[in-house]
């Protein structure tokens, strides 16, 4: 039996796949269209992507949208986002019956953050943090290898971070994933344009117009990059870390993490307290495959008596 891992990255649009090598290179990979609605569907869907290379894998391992406990055997997952069929399902058990392998079920936004470490931004760093920007904000914090789960496996949840008072239902617009989400930069941008009932402006557009040096468009980018600063700097506050890493697709703009840095270098030169550290941003170096690695890291991690 080979020590590769086969990976499956969950998304409520597409199921990716990979498979992984022992030194977290990936040999191949390829996604499907997620068109399952229920757990009895997905997993005869999943374990049909994995059938192909079950006499080349070791292991298994899944991202999900929504929280598991590591310590649970039966992978079963809270939550599920978009997928709600996935709330409370015993996702692991399930697959690990279907396919006759392990199986790690992991977040999404962790295993990310699990990829960077074991071959991304993060490799090497004692203590490091991704935050994955999408519709909020994912990521996780990585501790000497392993991710920083807390009391109730929610570290990390940085979407739910919010300005007004926990009461009655969370709007993004009071929360870091309304005010440093895709959409959000979106906002900024139109709103400095006059353009706000352009509601179908893709990424393409808005960096098209920052990368060509729009006016309108780079203050739009600035106004989002000192909300997301202002986060981040709290986050140095808290946890430390030697290393920020932003993710999702549009961290793959180089505009997006120049505005940063030179936002946070501005940022924290006028700060009277000097002995806040300034915060190290950089890119993800695997924003599209980033789960998909760091899950296979910990598949193995937990499917090995080999001390990774």
């Amino acid at each position: 039996m080979s020590a590769n891992t086969i990976s499956l990255d969950i998304g409520g649009t597409n199921v990716k796949w990979g498979l992984v090598s022992p030194n977290m290179v990936l040999l191949e990979q390829g996604s499907v269209a997620n068109q399952w609605n229920d757990v009895d569907g997905l997993v005869a869907g999943l374990a049909g992507l994995v059938a192909p290379y079950a006499s080349q894998v070791s292991c298994v391992g899944v991202s999900v949208p929504g929280t598991v406990d590591e310590a649970d055997p039966q992978g079963t997952v809270l939550g599920g986002g978009r997928l709600s069929y996935l709330d409370g399902a015993a996702l692991g058990a399930e697959l690990s019956f279907a396919t006759s392998l392990p199986v790690t079920v992991e977040n999404n936004g962790k295993a990310c953050a699990l990829g960077e470490y074991a071959a991304g931004a993060l490799k090497g760093t004692s203590l490091g943090v991704v935050l994955v920007i999408g519709a909020g904000i994912g990521g996780g914090i990585i501790s000497h290898g392993r991710i920083l789960r807390g009391a109730h496996n929610f570290a990390g949840e940085f979407s739910f971070l919010r300005t007004t008072p926990f009461e009655g239902r969370l709007r993004l617009e009071d929360a870091m994933a309304g005010t440093c989400g895709w959409e959000a930069l979106k906002r900024e941008i139109l709103n400095a344009k006059g353009m706000l009932d352009m509601g179908d402006v893709d990424g393409y557009a808005l960096f098209d117009w920052i990368n060509r040096g729009d006016a309108d468009a780079l203050r739009g980018l600035h106004e989002y990059s000192k909300q997301l600063c202002l986060w981040i700097l709290n986050l140095q506050c808290v946890i430390d870390p030697e290393v920020i890493a932003v993710g999702g697709g549009i961290s793959a703009q180089p505009a997006l993490l120049e505005a940063l840095i030179t936002t946070m270098r501005a940022m924290v030169a006028d700060l009277p307290h000097k002995e806040i550290p300034r915060p190290k941003i950089v890119a993800c170096e695997h924003a599209g495959e980033g789960s998909l690695l760091g899950v296979a890291y910990e598949a193995r991690r937990r499917t090995s008596k080999v001390q990774l």
